[in-house]
């Protein structure tokens, strides 16, 4: 069974209350969106070196990754990953991909922008 938005909002809720209630009203029953306030919570984390934190959310989107469906897929791919790759590289978010992104996931950022490497 492959993961959709309903299960992605759930798990979004229970692994990561304040990125869920990040999600504004306009954003609310779009999934690309909703992955997009998950992935500025990310970049928040970054920007105040809370790696830990950070390392949590990418291998939470690794682990999604491998079970999601195809528009859940395509929405963590694009509104997360690859959004995340066309945004702001500062030293402290490229430290935080380098050091604790896994290597599939950095792969794809790769992809999207040299900047990452």
């Amino acid at each position: 069974m492959f993961l959709g938005r309903k299960e992605f909002l759930a798990r979004l809720a229970f692994d990561f209350p304040e990125a869920s209630a990040g999600i504004n009203k306009y954003e609310a029953g779009l999934l690309h969106c909703e992955v997009a306030a998950f992935r500025r919570a990310t970049e928040a984390a970054m920007d105040i070196g809370r790696f830990w934190e950070v390392e949590r959310h990418f291998r939470w989107v690794e682990e999604l990754l491998k079970v999601a469906g195809p528009e859940l897929r395509n929405a963590l791919e694009v509104s997360y990953l690859e959004d995340l790759a066309l945004g702001s590289c500062p030293p402290a978010r490229y430290r935080a991909v380098k050091e604790r992104m896994p290597k599939a996931l950095r792969r794809i950022l790769i992809a999207h922008h040299r900047q990452w490497q």
